[in-house]
C-alpha cells in the first residue's frame, strides 16, 4: 500500500514536471529531454540537519523543472520531508515500512563502552554511527533504488548511504559538500595519532560493510570524516572555498588532493524554495509541551514599527547546533579551542545574549533586535523575570524564515555557519560572527579578511558589551558600512547559479546510465 503511494505520487509529480519542463525551455541550460526520452530518476540521500538540507531544495526544484524525477532519502523528520516534498521530491525512507523512531546517530550506540572517558565516548559516536546505520539500512535503499530505477545518486558526506548504493548498482555518484571544503576543517585534522585512532574504531563495520555488500567504502582514510565520492560539489563560489594545507604540509590534505575531485558550483538559492527554520524530530512529540515556544513568523508589526521610528535592525540567530543539537552538550571539544572545553550551547548562547542586551543599552535608542531563539525549555532562564525581563528593543521568535528576514536587516550576528554566511553574502547584510565550531571560525575569518563585516574569534573571551556594542556601530553606520556593502555586493554576484550547474552536471551523469536498473515502481 505505501508502495503505490509512493507511485501515485511519483506518477503526479512526473505529469507536473512535464508541464514545468515546457514552460522551463527558455531559460537555457541542458534538458532532460535532451538527454533522455524518460525522466531521469535521481537518487538523493541526507540527514536531519538543516544546514545540510536547505541547500538542497533549490536543486530539487531545478531537477524537477527540467523534467526528472527525484527520490529523496530523508530519517523521519517531518519537517524536513514537507520541505522535500514542496521542493517537488518523493520523499523515502532508509527502511522498510519507514519506521517513524529511527534516529541515524543512534545506530551503533550499543558498542560504546560506557566506562571510556567522554572524550572518547564521542571519538567512537563521531566515526560509528554514519557506519552502523550504513549497514542497517543498506539492503533495503540498494533495493529501492534498483527498483525504481535510479540512474545518478547525489548524497550527503557525512554518512557513505549514497556511496554504497551509487557502487553497489553501478551508477554515477557526487557528494554535496555544504561547507567550504576541507580546508575549513582543517584544525580538525591536526592531530593524526587521533585521525589513526578514528580509523581503528572504523575498521570493523568497514568490514562488515565490505563483506555484506561487496563494497569498499574505504573507511580506513585519514579524511574519512567525510565520505566523499570521486566527484564531489562544493555549494559556494571557488572564491569562498578555504584552500588546504601546502602540498606535502599534512598527509591528510594530500590524501584529499590524490583521491578526490571538488567543483565549487555555487551557491544553490532560489526564493520560492523551501526553507527549513528548527526541525522537530518526530518521535519528540511527546515532549512538546516541555518546550518553548515564541512563534515562527516574522515578526512584522514589530519591524515595521521600529522602521518607522528610524531604528537600525539587528537580526542575530547563531544555528541549531548550538540552539539544539548541543544545547546541552560540549560544543567546546568540537572547536579546535574557538571555546572553552565544556561549553555547552546553552551556556555560549545565553552569554552571547546577555551581552548583547548590554550592548543595545549602551548603544541606546534607534536599535532594535529580533532574536532565534530555539524551542529549548530553559532556553530565557538566565532572565530573573523571563521573556517579560526581556529588553524593549528585542523581539524573540522560535526561529523566523531567515533570507526574508535578513531583507529587513541592517547588521546579522550569527555564528558563521556557511548557509547563513552565504545568505548574508547573497542579501549583501553585514555579518558581526561570533562562531563556535567545525567550519565557523574559518568562516569567520573569512568573512572579516573579505570586508563583509566584524569576527570575534574566541568569543566567550572576546565578545563583551563594549567590543560588540563599536561591531554594531561600524557596520550599521551611514558611512562606515558603505565598504562592507560593496564588498557583499561584488562577492554576491559570483555566487548565483549554484543549482543550475549542478542539476546540469547530474543530467549529464544520468544520461551516462546505460539503462535503468529496474523499472520506476
Amino acid at each position: 500500500e505505501n508502495l503505490a503511494q509512493v507511485v501515485s505520487v511519483a506518477a503526479h509529480i512526473e505529469l507536473v514536471s512535464s508541464h514545468l519542463l515546457a514552460a522551463h525551455k527558455s531559460m537555457g541550460g541542458i534538458r532532460a529531454d535532451d538527454l533522455n526520452s524518460q525522466a531521469p530518476v535521481i537518487a538523493i540521500f541526507n540527514v536531519s540537519m538543516i544546514g545540510h538540507v536547505n541547500p538542497t531544495f533549490p536543486l530539487v526544484m531545478e531537477l524537477v523543472g527540467r523534467g526528472c524525477r527525484v527520490h529523496y532519502f530523508l530519517p523521519p523528520n517531518e519537517d524536513i520531508r514537507r520541505a522535500a516534498r514542496d521542493s517537488g521530491a518523493v520523499v523515502e525512507g532508509y527502511l522498510k515500512d519507514d519506521p517513524q523512531d529511527l534516529v541515524l546517530e543512534q545506530c551503533g550506540m550499543e558498542q560504546i563502552s560506557p566506562e571510556l572517558p567522554k572524550e572518547e565516548q564521542q571519538l567512537w559516536r563521531a566515526n560509528i554511527w554514519p557506519l552502523a546505520s550504513t549497514l542497517a539500512s543498506g539492503d533495503y535503499i540498494i533495493e529501492r533504488c534498483r527498483t525504481l530505477g535510479v540512474q545518478a545518486v547525489l548524497y550527503d558526506p557525512v554518512t557513505p548511504h549514497g556511496l554504497l548504493v551509487a557502487q553497489s548498482l553501478g551508477l554515477p555518484c557526487v557528494s554535496l559538500v555544504t561547507y567550504p571544503g576541507m580546508g575549513a576543517g582543517a584544525s580538525l585534522m591536526e592531530d593524526e595519532q587521533l585521525l589513526h585512532r578514528a580509523m581503528g574504531i572504523r575498521a570493523e563495520i568497514g568490514r562488515q560493510i565490505k563483506e555484506r555488500f561487496g563494497v569498499d567504502v574505504h573507511d580506513q582514510m585519514l579524511t574519512r570524516r567525510q565520505y566523499y565520492a570521486a566527484e564531489n560539489f562544493i555549494t559556494t563560489s571557488e572564491d569562498l572555498v578555504v584552500p588546504l594545507p601546502a602540498s606535502g604540509e599534512r598527509p591528510w590534505a594530500d590524501e584529499l588532493r590524490q583521491h578526490f575531485c571538488f567543483e565549487a558550483v555555487g551557491c544553490m538559492v532560489n526564493q520560492a524554495a523551501p526553507h527549513v527554520a528548527m526541525a522537530h524530530k518526530s518521535s519528540s512529540s511527546s515532549n512538546a509541551t516541555t518546550q518553548s515556544y515564541f512563534g515562527s513568523d516574522l515578526p512584522v508589526q514589530e519591524l515595521e514599527a521600529a522602521k518607522g521610528r528610524g531604528d537600525k535592525i539587528l537580526f542575530c540567530a547563531f544555528g541549531t547546533m548550538a540552539l539544539a543539537n548541543r544545547w546541552d552538550l560540549d560544543l567546546g571539544a568540537e572547536s579546535a579551542g574557538n571555546l572553552p572545553k565544556g561549553t555547552s550551547g546553552k551556556a555560549f548562547c545565553q552569554q552571547m545574549w546577555s551581552v548583547l542586551f548590554e550592548a543595545l543599552e549602551l548603544l541606546g535608542p534607534g536599535f532594535h533586535c529580533v532574536i532565534s531563539v530555539g524551542t529549548q525549555p530553559d532556553v530565557l532562564d538566565f532572565l530573573p523575570g523571563g521573556p517579560g525581563a526581556l529588553p524593549a528593543s528585542v523581539t524573540v521568535r522560535s526561529s523566523v524564515p531567515q533570507v526574508e528576514m535578513l531583507r529587513h536587516a541592517d547588521a546579522f550576528i550569527s555564528h558563521a555557519g556557511f548557509n547563513s554566511l552565504q545568505e548574508s553574502v547573497f542579501e549583501g547584510v553585514p555579518m558581526v560572527a561570533v562562531p563556535q565550531a567545525v567550519d565557523q571560525p574559518a568562516n569567520a575569518r573569512k568573512a572579516e579578511a573579505s570586508g563583509w563585516g566584524r569576527a570575534f574569534l574566541e568569543p566567550m573571551a572576546s565578545v563583551t558589551p563594549e567590543s560588540l556594542a563599536e561591531a554594531l556601530r561600524e557596520v550599521t553606520g551611514t558611512t562606515s558600512s558603505a565598504p562592507f556593502r560593496a564588498a557583499l555586493s561584488a562577492t554576491g554576484a559570483k555566487l548565483k547559479g549554484g543549482e543550475k550547474r549542478a542539476a546540469d552536471r547530474l543530467l549529464e551523469l544520468a544520461a551516462t546510465c546505460p539503462k535503468r536498473c529496474g523499472s520506476s515502481s
